[in-house]
């Protein structure tokens, strides 16, 4: 059995945006060592209402440092992207 794909912003999405977001502020890649990222979403249809995703850049690498799934929705202000 395959698992289901999820209907949310994942690890690599969330990676894009931030790269996107340091790129387009004209931040060195040498300064992008300790930054980290959030993303927040509500969901519709499946078991979760709305999902955290955090990722931090380790060196040359990004980790995702949180992932949470709530039964109850977000407030509106803290869905989207945002730097931490």
């Amino acid at each position: 059995m395959r698992p289901m794909p999820c209907e949310h912003v994942g690890g690599p999405e969330l990676i894009e945006m931030a790269e996107r977001f340091l790129r387009e502020s004209h931040i060195d890649e040498t300064q992008w060592p300790g930054r980290k990222f959030r993303w927040s979403e509500n969901v519709e249809g499946g078991m979760w209402a709305s999902v955290i995703l955090e990722v931090e850049r380790r060196g040359d690498g990004w980790v995702v440092t949180r992932i949470d799934r709530s039964p109850t929705r977000a407030a509106e202000e803290d869905c989207g992207f945002r730097p931490l």
